[in-house]
């Protein structure tokens, strides 16, 4: 079963078996720089969630530290998920996804100066992340946790936010929908899409924008990257 088929499964009983806010996993804090890694054990989730739903969820996994390093982690080898990143600083500050080989799985952040976003990562059967490479002489925090902990929107609301976030969709898109999405920056601006048939780079340009945009049938999640203030609303 493919890592996008499964999340759309997810999210299809999460509806059901749990309220409108998002689930809760519980926290559990890495080490120090020296020691970057955490364990993680299942948490609980609903009985009726496919079986395979247990080892996709995970407990947070906190990092913190300051200039380059590599912290290590470990997440199921199935399970998509989210970063939680904040940096203050001056400096250039990157941080890259890797695989165990060591090769580079995604560049999730490049920016100059402080940064604070949520970035998803590990969305592709083909990638399986085990730590990042962060590159700066600044301090940084990242807290990962699975993709359900992201917030949700219910796909008629108006939504909004400010830089780099991943939001779930729930329900699930069906049919034709169209999105007004706008946005205010100066950078790159990516509006992505996923459903179980992968993922649709919906929004990719410079700057600012605003336009209506197809969002594909079943979609249950939006990965959005801005330097900027941002918002999407249901189309007519």
């Amino acid at each position: 079963m493919s890592k996008l088929l499964l999340l759309s499964l997810i999210a299809l009983f999460v509806i059901g078996a749990c309220s409108p806010q998002t689930l809760q996993l519980g926290g559990t804090s890495g080490g120090p720089p020296e020691s970057l890694s955490a364990s993680q054990a299942p948490s609980e989730v609903p009985s009726d969630l496919p079986s395979q739903a247990a080892v996709d969820t995970f407990k947070p996994i906190s990092l913190t530290g300051k200039g380059a390093k590599i912290p290590k982690f470990t997440i199921p080898a199935t399970a998509a998920a989210i970063a939680i990143i904040a940096a203050k600083g001056a400096d250039n500050f990157a941080v890259t996804s890797l695989a165990a080989d060591g090769t580079d799985n995604e560049l999730l952040v490049n920016v100059t100066g402080n940064y604070a976003g949520t970035v998803l990562f590990d969305a592709q059967d083909s990638e399986h992340s085990v730590a990042f490479r962060i590159e700066t002489s600044d301090s940084w925090t990242i807290t990962i946790k699975p993709v359900t902990s992201a917030r949700t929107w219910d796909g008629a609301s108006n939504l909004t936010g400010q830089g780099d976030e991943v939001v779930q969709i729930r329900p699930q898109s069906a049919g034709l929908v169209a999105l007004n999405i706008a946005n205010k920056g100066h950078d790159s601006f990516v509006v992505t899409g996923y459903s179980a048939n992968g993922p649709d780079l919906m929004v990719n340009e410079i700057g600012n924008y605003g336009g209506q945009v197809q969002l594909a049938d079943g979609s249950f999640l939006l990965a959005v990257n801005s330097d900027g203030s941002w918002s999407i609303t249901r189309g007519g």
